[in-house]
């Protein structure tokens, strides 16, 4: 069973979808170099509106991230600081809006299959 680490945010204004989601593709790259990292996923917060770009709304995100240990995910954040990838993820952020925490497993239906 994997650890889950959960992070939200809030994008800062003017920040598009898809800059958001090319700054968590191009971090990929330096998390998979981090030990006990296993899978990441990013999605955005459904609304009711149409388009939340045209309408100036802040987009909302989450990332989830599976660790190999709770200590795994934890020093991740060392290991990830000095990386230019997140730096910029990061300056697409409010800062204010950022929350982090870890889930240790507890129960598991079934192996979890991961797929490219």
């Amino acid at each position: 069973m994997y650890t889950i680490e959960t992070v939200s945010w809030t994008a800062k204004a003017g920040i598009e979808q898809r800059q958001m989601v090319n700054a968590v593709a191009q971090m990929v790259s330096d998390l998979e170099k981090v030990p006990g990292f296993r899978y990441q996923s990013l999605s955005l917060k459904e609304t009711t509106e149409i388009n939340t770009e045209e309408s100036g709304a802040p987009s909302q995100w989450l990332q989830l991230y599976y660790w190999d240990s709770v200590e795994a995910a934890h020093n991740s954040n060392a290991l990830m600081a000095p990386t230019a990838s997140l730096t910029h993820l990061i300056s697409l952020i409010e800062p204010n809006t950022v929350a982090i925490d870890v889930f240790p497993p507890q129960q598991q239906s079934s192996k979890l299959t991961l797929s490219s």
